[in-house]
C-alpha cells in the first residue's frame, strides 16, 4: 500500500511539471506571436516583407507624374506640387518619369530644384521611358527606380526646329552644350554614388566603357580603354560593333568640353581620342567640390575582372531594367503604386493615403496649349488683322479683339517664364508709337518706323526664354521669326480676302459707312477697306484739294464723304466735329489727311 501511495505521488508531480511546462510553452508562443504582428505592423504589404532603410522610410508619398516633352511648364508645375506635397504633409516625392526629353534648359532648372528645394527623400521612377531631358532629371533623384520595360539614356544636347526638323549643331556649339550638362550628371553621380564614367556615355559619343568587378563582388566600376590598358596592361576586347556606316569613319570626332570660339577646338591637336578623355575629365572634376575615385593602376590588376564591353565609341548609352540594376543605377524594379509604396516601407492596404498622384491641372495643360507654335501664330494673325479691321471700321469690336488677342499672345509665355517682361513692353512701346503716327504726327515718319520697329522685335523676342548663346536660345529665336512672317502674311491673306468679300457679309457691311445704298456703292467700300487698312493706294479716292463733309466727329480720326463715298480721314491739326466741310490736304498710300475748310 505504501509503495502505491510513493507511485501516485510521483505521478502527481510529474503532472504537475508537464502542466508547468505547457503554461511556460504557451506564454512564450503568446509572446512570439505578439512581437511577430506588432514587427509585421510596420512592415509593408505587397510583394513581401522587405526591408526598408531608415533613410528612404514614408508616412505618406507624393507622386509627381511628368509626361510629354519636358518645357518651362512642366517647371513651373513641378515647383507648384512640390510645395503642395509639403503643405499636405508628404515626407518624400517621387518624380514618375514617362517623356521623350526636352528643352534642356528647363530640364537644368528642374535639376537645380530637385537638389536644392525638394525633400531630400526625393525619389525618380522611369515609367516607362525617360530619355534626354528625363534622364538628367532621373540622375538628379536621390535614388532611382524603373517598371519592368523602361528605358532610358541618351541625353545628347540636339537644336530642332520649330517644324520640328533637326538642325545641325556646331562642333564649338556642341561642346559648349555638352559641357554644363557632363557637370550636372558627374556631380549627380558624386552625390547618389554613381560612376562618373557611366553617366558621361549618356551625353557623349566618343566615350568607350568596359565595366569591372571585383573578384569578391563587392564593387563594379567603369573604365575606359585607357585606363584599362594601364590596368591589365593590354587592349580590351571590342564586344560592341560600331554602327557608323562604312566609309565614313571609325566614330564622330570627340569634342571638347569648354569654349565658344574656333580656337578652342584647336586646344587637343595632336592628342590621342583617350587622352582628349582625360583631359575631359580633369576639366569635369575641376568643377567639383566632391572628389572622384581613384584611378586603377597595374597593382590593381589581380583585385579585379572584366564583366564586358558597356558602351562603344559612336553609340550614346542606352539602358533596360536589368541594365539599370546591373551598373547601380536604380535600386529596384516597380511595376505599380502598390510596389513603389512597399519600396518606402508604406503598407496600402493600412495606410490607403500613403500614395497622393499629383498631376498637372488643367490650366497648366491650358497654358501649354496657348504657348505652342501653331496657337501664337494664330493669336498674332488674330491681332495684326483686328488692328487693321478697327482703323478701317472704328466700331471697338475688333479693338477689343485685338487686345484680347495681344493679352493671351504675351500673357500666357509670360506665366510660365517662357518671355522676359521687356519683350512685352516693347510691344507695347512699339503700339504706342504707332498710335501717335498714326493719330497725332502728319505722315509716316520716325514716330513710325520706330514703332514697327519696335513691335516685331518684341514679338520675335517674346519666342526667346534661353540664353542666344544657346541651342534653345537660338532655336527659339529662328521660331520668332517665323512665327512672325507667318503672322504677317496670314494676316495679308486676311485683308485680302475680307476686303474681296466685306459686302458678302452682313455684319461687316453694316460697320462700313457709306453715303450710298445702291449696287454701285459696293466696289468703293470694298476698295475703300482695301485701301484704309494699308493694302494700296487710293485709286478713286479724294485728290488734293477736294471738299468733303465729316460723317463722324474726327478726334482726329474718322470717316468724312468725298463725292458720295466714305473714307478714313485724320485731321492735319485738332478736333472737326460732325457735319463740318473739310478739304483733304494730303492723300497718300496709307491716309487721308484732312482740314476744316
Amino acid at each position: 500500500m505504501k509503495a502505491r501511495l510513493i507511485h501516485l505521488r510521483r505521478a502527481a508531480r510529474l503532472v504537475m511539471v508537464a502542466a508547468l511546462l505547457l503554461l511556460l510553452v504557451a506564454h512564450l508562443a503568446a509572446g512570439v506571436s505578439t512581437g511577430q504582428e506588432g514587427s509585421q505592423a510596420r512592415q509593408p504589404a505587397g510583394p513581401g516583407v522587405q526591408f526598408v532603410p531608415g533613410y528612404r522610410q514614408a508616412d505618406r508619398v507624393a507622386v509627381l507624374t511628368v509626361r510629354g516633352e519636358i518645357d518651362m511648364i512642366t517647371l513651373a508645375s513641378l515647383e507648384r506640387r512640390i510645395e503642395k506635397a509639403r503643405e499636405i504633409g508628404c515626407d518624400a516625392v517621387v518624380i514618375e518619369l514617362d517623356t521623350p526629353g526636352g528643352r534642356l534648359d528647363a530640364a537644368r532648372d528642374i535639376v537645380h530644384l530637385i537638389k536644392h528645394t525638394a525633400p531630400v527623400n526625393t525619389v525618380a521612377w522611369v515609367n516607362p521611358d525617360a530619355f534626354s531631358a528625363g534622364t538628367l532629371i532621373a540622375l538628379s533623384c536621390r535614388e532611382i527606380v524603373v517598371a519592368p520595360d523602361a528605358t532610358w539614356g541618351d541625353c545628347a544636347p540636339i537644336m530642332v526646329s520649330h517644324i520640328g526638323e533637326l538642325i545641325a549643331m556646331p562642333v564649338d556649339e556642341r561642346a559648349k552644350a555638352e559641357a554644363p550638362l557632363r557637370m550636372d550628371v558627374v556631380d549627380s553621380a558624386r552625390r547618389h554614388g554613381y560612376d562618373e564614367n557611366l553617366v558621361q556615355a549618356f551625353i557623349s559619343v566618343g566615350i568607350e566603357l568596359w565595366m569591372l568587378e571585383k573578384k569578391d563582388g563587392s564593387e563594379r566600376i567603369f573604365v575606359d580603354r585607357n585606363e584599362y590598358r594601364r590596368v591589365f596592361s593590354e587592349n580590351p576586347p571590342d564586344q560592341i560593333g560600331s554602327v557608323t556606316p562604312p566609309g565614313t569613319g571609325v566614330a564622330p570626332p570627340t569634342l571638347p568640353m569648354f569654349g565658344n570660339h574656333p580656337g578652342y577646338v584647336n586646344e587637343f591637336e595632336g592628342l590621342t581620342p583617350e587622352e582628349i578623355e582625360s583631359e575631359k575629365s580633369k576639366l569635369v572634376e575641376e568643377a567639383q567640390t566632391l572628389q572622384p575615385r581613384a584611378p586603377l593602376t597595374a597593382a590593381d590588376a589581380d583585385q579585379w575582372k572584366l564583366l564586358g564591353q558597356v558602351d562603344s565609341a559612336d553609340q550614346l548609352l542606352v539602358v533596360k531594367a536589368q541594365e539599370s540594376l546591373a551598373y547601380g543605377l536604380a535600386e529596384e524594379i516597380v511595376k505599380d503604386d502598390g510596389e513603389l509604396a512597399a519600396f518606402f516601407g508604406i503598407d496600402l492596404a493600412r495606410n490607403p493615403d500613403g500614395l497622393a498622384r499629383m498631376d498637372e491641372t488643367w490650366s497648366e495643360h491650358l497654358v501649354r496649349f496657348l504657348v505652342s507654335f501653331p496657337v501664337r501664330v494664330v493669336l498674332m494673325i488674330i491681332f495684326i488683322l483686328a488692328l487693321l479691321l478697327e482703323m478701317a471700321m472704328p466700331s471697338g469690336l475688333f479693338g477689343v479683339l485685338a487686345v484680347v488677342a495681344l493679352m493671351v499672345f504675351l500673357g500666357a509665355p509670360l506665366l510660365v517664364g517662357m518671355a522676359q517682361w521687356w519683350s512685352a513692353l516693347l510691344i507695347l512701346v512699339g503700339l504706342g508709337l504707332l498710335a501717335v503716327e498714326f493719330f497725332l504726327i502728319p505722315g509716316f515718319g520716325v514716330a513710325g518706323f520706330a514703332g514697327a520697329a519696335a513691335l516685331l522685335v518684341g514679338v520675335v523676342a517674346s519666342f526667346v526664354s534661353g540664353d542666344l548663346e544657346s541651342a534653345e536660345g537660338q532655336a527659339d529665336l529662328y521660331t520668332g521669326v517665323a512665327a512672325m512672317l507667318i503672322g504677317l502674311l496670314g494676316a495679308g491673306i486676311g485683308v485680302v480676302v475680307l476686303s474681296r468679300h466685306v459686302h458678302d457679309i452682313p455684319f461687316m457691311r453694316r460697320l462700313v459707312l457709306s453715303a450710298t445704298t445702291d449696287a454701285a456703292s459696293a466696289e468703293p467700300a470694298r476698295q475703300g477697306l482695301l485701301e484704309a487698312m494699308g493694302a494700296g493706294p487710293v485709286l478713286s479716292g479724294p485728290r488734293e484739294g477736294d471738299l468733303g463733309v465729316a460723317i463722324t466727329d474726327l478726334r482726329p480720326s474718322g470717316r468724312a464723304s468725298f463725292g458720295g463715298r466714305a473714307v478714313d480721314v485724320v485731321t492735319s491739326g485738332g478736333y472737326i466735329a460732325a457735319g463740318a466741310t473739310v478739304r483733304a490736304a494730303h492723300v497718300g498710300t496709307f491716309r487721308v489727311e484732312v482740314e476744316e475748310a
